[in-house]
């Protein structure tokens, strides 16, 4: 067993593949496919399922625990190596929808200029995804919905996001917006779990969705008139001066969104990554909410 065979190994694991794993990994089909056979023949175990998906056994389960423990350890090690000052190497992130569209372009363009020699990588996903990619060593760090307490987890920065319920300028009356459609990402979005907590709260237990998976795309559906929807007033904000959008305020209970910027516990704490918290506390937009428009 090599590292090697450890990476392909999680590779295959990770895409349930060999085809995709192979093209993650840069490698020919058949390659990664004799690999995996090699390393099952060594091991004299059955690591894998072969079924439309390639599943992992138990004992597969058992060695992947241990190969991303090794291959976290064998990465660690070459950073810590490099890590002799001026950031370089590879910096993955992931973030969730909002921090992606809204606060991270500007603060990557920066930070490229700042430190070219680091290669930015950025995953967008919803933040139970994204916690788990931190978990198991896929991303160095990840803006996320502020997790619960975790021990494996460190929490770098947080900063919060304002939520308003946004219609068409047409309307002033707030019930008759609630009855309206909404206008939201796919399920597992944390405005709509949250969209649906507060109206069941208030008796509304029937929401009709169009699910769009871009925050534009969602402000402009609301200013067509296609329907409603909960946002952080980040998003809105460019709009204010227009007249085409009227927001209204949330309870106390349901407005506020944390965002945490987080990385696993045990993980180097390298220069690329320490410099990024810094050109993201000094370029990230600030973000004050005036009261709701009449």
């Amino acid at each position: 067993m090599d590292i090697n065979e450890l990476r392909i190994f999680r590779a295959v694991a990770q895409e349930g593949n060999i085809t995709k794993a192979a093209q993650t990994l840069g490698y020919v089909q058949s390659n990664v496919t004799a690999r995996i056979q090699r390393l099952e023949e060594e091991q004299d175990t059955k690591l894998f399922y072969r079924q439309r998906k390639m599943i992992l056994t138990p004992a597969g389960e058992k060695l992947l625990s241990y190969a991303e423990k090794i291959l976290h350890l064998v990465d660690e090690a070459q950073k810590a190596l490099q890590n002799t000052g001026e950031p370089k190497g590879i910096l993955r992130l992931g973030a969730n929808h909002t921090t992606s569209a809204l606060h991270l372009p500007l603060v990557f363009a920066q930070y490229h200029k700042a430190y070219p020699k680091v290669e930015l990588s950025l995953t967008t996903q919803f933040s139970g995804e994204l916690i788990d990619k931190i978990k198991h060593f896929e991303l160095d760090a990840a803006f996320v919905k502020a997790p619960a307490n975790d021990s494996d987890i460190v929490k770098e920065l947080l900063y919060e996001e304002e939520l308003v319920l946004i219609s068409n300028s047409d309307y002033d009356d707030i019930e008759k917006v609630l009855a309206k459609p909404f206008l939201m990402n796919t399920k597992g979005c944390f405005q709509r779990e949250l969209l649906e907590s507060w109206l069941k709260s208030i008796g509304i237990h029937s929401l009709r969705y169009m699910e769009f998976n871009h925050l534009d795309a969602i402000v402009q559906g609301v200013i067509s008139g296609l329907g409603a929807s909960i946002v952080p007033y980040s998003v809105i904000q460019r709009y204010m001066g227009e007249n085409k959008l009227r927001y209204f305020p949330l309870p106390a209970e349901y407005k506020t969104i944390q965002i945490s910027l987080i990385r696993k516990k045990d993980s180097l704490m390298t220069a690329a990554f320490e410099k990024f918290v810094q050109v993201f506390k000094i370029y990230s937009p600030k973000i004050d909410v005036p009261g709701p428009i009449s």
